[in-house]
């Protein structure tokens, strides 16, 4: 019996799985081994007054000096977009009022670094994917995630389809750039947001609101509210309650809008490193100003705290959920 050898065709190159996440403070990594390198954001939050092209340019020479060779990257973007394409609209955190032009990024970062394959996603996407995949039940039918951080911004799934609806242009939820439904003072309510608009959700709201608004409200050393707050919550100061119920405000009555408008909404999270960082203080008073009776659409004040979570630092990550995204756990889907 004659025997041959047998050669077997080389399979598919294995790449490298690389999880990045883009925010207006942070530019964190992570390589498959599980190791995470945090870098100061190229942003104009960081760097205030620099030219948003040269911070651009500062971003994709980053990524493109540490990404290892032929690497699959799952990038989480601070920025409202169209996933589709990888095309960023804007960022107030992130360029401010700039750039004037959408942002190709992917397209820019597969012409510096063609070997890698490049998936980008909105933060609030990813993130929205790492709340469903830790915290939904097989029951939930929509879920919902608000992130509270440098910006603001929501997104909802479908999971009876397992899907993200977006419009044409790759967007939903941007609230962080509605008007703010706002009781404060003027001099809170018309306060100028990152992406230069007035009186927007993320001008009151959003964590670099926070010492504006304390000194819209008359406070005393509103530039060290930030590390201030937390002591002076603890020890009932008024203005600092006052300050608290103010930033709350707004996001609260996105909380109410989405529960009115949609009933199928089984599922709520509050995350981002403003609201995490704040704790129950800040849970406590957006589950007592949802609570409030207004008219008879208020039948159960009693289901303010149910279906509403406030995750906890570490619970959501938009690394993991880029990850996730990548794999098929859920679908962007333009409608």
């Amino acid at each position: 019996m004659s025997t041959r050898a047998v050669t077997e065709e080389p399979g598919p190159r294995v790449r490298a799985e690389v999880a990045v996440d883009l925010g207006g403070t942070w530019l964190r990594i992570r390589t498959g081994s599980g190791r995470t390198v945090r870098l100061p954001a190229p942003s104009v939050l960081n760097r205030p007054g620099e030219d948003p092209a040269a911070l651009l340019d500062l971003l994709v020479e980053t990524l493109a000096d540490t990404v290892p060779a032929d690497a699959r990257v799952a990038m989480s973007c601070g920025a409202a977009m169209d996933e589709e394409h990888g095309v960023l609209h804007g960022s107030g955190p992130l360029w401010g009022g700039g750039p004037e032009r959408p942002v190709p990024l992917r397209a820019l970062l597969a012409a510096r670094r063609p070997d890698v394959s490049w998936h980008l996603y909105n933060d609030v996407t990813a993130a929205l994917a790492s709340f469903v995949e830790r915290f939904a039940e097989p029951h939930h039918r929509r879920v919902v995630y608000v992130t509270v951080s440098s910006g603001i911004a929501l997104r909802t799934a479908d999971l009876t389809e397992r899907s993200v609806p977006v419009d044409a242009h790759g967007l939903q939820g941007e609230v962080g750039h509605l008007p703010a439904v706002s009781t404060a003072p003027d001099a809170v309510r018309s306060l100028t947001c990152p992406c230069g608009g007035t009186g927007h959700v993320a001008a009151v709201a959003a964590g670099p609101a926070l010492p504006h608004v304390a000194a819209a409200l008359g406070m005393e050393r509103p530039e060290a509210v930030r590390n201030a707050l937390p002591g002076l919550l603890r020890s009932g100061d008024p203005a600092a309650h006052r300050l608290l119920a103010t930033v709350v405000e707004p996001v609260a009555e996105i909380v109410r809008t989405v529960r009115c408008l949609d009933p199928r909404t089984d599922l709520i999270g509050i995350g981002g490193g403003y609201a995490e960082g704040l704790g129950e203080p800040y849970r406590a008073e957006l589950v007592r100003q949802v609570s409030e009776v207004r008219s008879y659409a208020d039948r159960d004040p009693g289901r303010a705290g149910r279906g509403l979570r406030l995750c906890r630092p570490g619970e959501v990550d938009p690394l993991a959920g880029a990850l996730a995204l990548s794999r098929g756990a859920l679908t962007v889907t333009k409608i």
